[in-house]
């Protein structure tokens, strides 16, 4: 009766038939289009799953001719300046490629980048790319490890198997925002960063102590707080900033959001913009060069990490066996008005 009610109230798909097999819809998705052998036991599974819950490759949610020509894209938040600009280059580059784009902002909840995960997996896209907020994923881990084409771009998953990755030269975008702070003669350069957890705030902050070390400074007598990756965190610092014994003339700001927050901030208190504090920032986002002053900061270029992602994707479309690739794009320091010597 069951199964009668499945088919007279939608039609069966594959989700159906990976869910009454115990597999990933992935291993169904490939198994019927001739992708992957199946161990015995388990195509007895799938079958009889498939026989159960009266799916058909005509009726059901099969691959068909789109499906082939659309990816998903998964974003901790579409609203953030710097998730924006991915996305937005993602859908460039990925119409170069002939493929559509569905695109799930996650809001930062892990959950969510879970559930958006499975969801694209039953509509059995043709790949994901995937950004995330955290650096572990499992419904995506058993999702790479089905073999569907999955890339990772910005931040490195760990406890997955290996995946083809784009990520930003974390370590040498800090390096010179430091270098640059360090060389106009401030000797107390604050470091404020996202979750420490990341593996790109940890190589920003690898940056920071051995630019402060190349330039004579001690790294562990300078300030550093760490928080989230927004605006509202780097309004925040600013007042602890402000309350430090040894008060900071610098900060790199780890990212523009926070920098953009302190700038804010410091607006607020009228405290001025180099003059009483250097910032500089890492993104380059376009809101750096819309205020004022304009944002010295780190660019990267979300233009080449896109079209990198999308070669890479459409390689492991067109062959899943292929070797993993990672990608480091680098960086540049863009040098703008918030950064200059300290004042006397």
């Amino acid at each position: 009766m069951a199964n009668e009610a499945l088919r007279s109230t939608r039609r069966p798909s594959l989700h159906d038939v990976a869910e009454r097999a115990g597999v990933a819809v992935s291993t169904v998705s490939r198994f019927l289009n001739g992708q992957l052998e199946l161990r015995p036991e388990t195509e007895s599974r799938v079958m009889q799953a498939i026989e159960e819950v009266g799916y058909s490759r005509t009726s059901g949610s099969s691959r068909s001719s789109s499906s082939k020509g659309v990816i998903g894209l998964v974003v901790p938040r579409i609203g953030n300046a710097y998730f924006g600009g991915i996305a937005e280059n993602v859908v460039r580059s990925a119409d170069s490629f002939g493929l559509a784009v569905l695109i799930a902002s996650t809001f930062n909840q892990v959950r969510r980048q879970a559930d958006y995960v499975e969801l694209f997996a039953a509509k059995e896209l043709a790949g994901i790319v995937y950004a995330g907020s955290t650096t572990s994923n499992a419904a995506l881990a058993r999702l790479i490890g089905s073999g569907m084409p999955v890339v990772v771009i910005d931040e490195a998953l760990v406890d997955a198997p290996p995946v083809d990755t784009v990520v930003v030269d974390d370590y040498a975008g800090a390096y010179q925002a430091t270098a640059h702070l360090a060389a106009l003669g401030h000797e107390r350069i604050a470091l404020v960063t996202g979750p420490e957890s990341l593996a790109s705030v940890r190589e920003r902050r690898r940056g920071f102590v051995d630019a402060c070390v190349r330039a004579g400074l001690d790294p562990e007598a300078q300030f550093s707080l760490a928080g989230d990756f927004s605006e509202e965190f780097g309004i925040g610092a600013l007042s602890h900033l402000l309350a430090a014994p040894q008060r900071p003339t610098a900060v790199f700001a780890a990212s523009d959001a926070i920098a953009l927050g302190m700038m804010a901030g410091a607006r607020n208190l009228g405290i001025g913009i180099p003059g009483d504090l250097s910032i500089v920032g890492f993104d380059d986002v376009p809101g750096a060069s819309h205020v004022s002053p304009r944002l010295t900061t780190i660019r990267t270029p979300l233009d080449r990490m896109a079209s990198s992602a999308l070669s890479m994707l459409s390689a492991r479309i067109d062959d899943p066996d292929a070797p993993v690739r990672r990608s480091v794009t680098p960086v540049v320091l863009v040098v703008g008005e918030s950064s200059a010597p300290p004042s006397a």
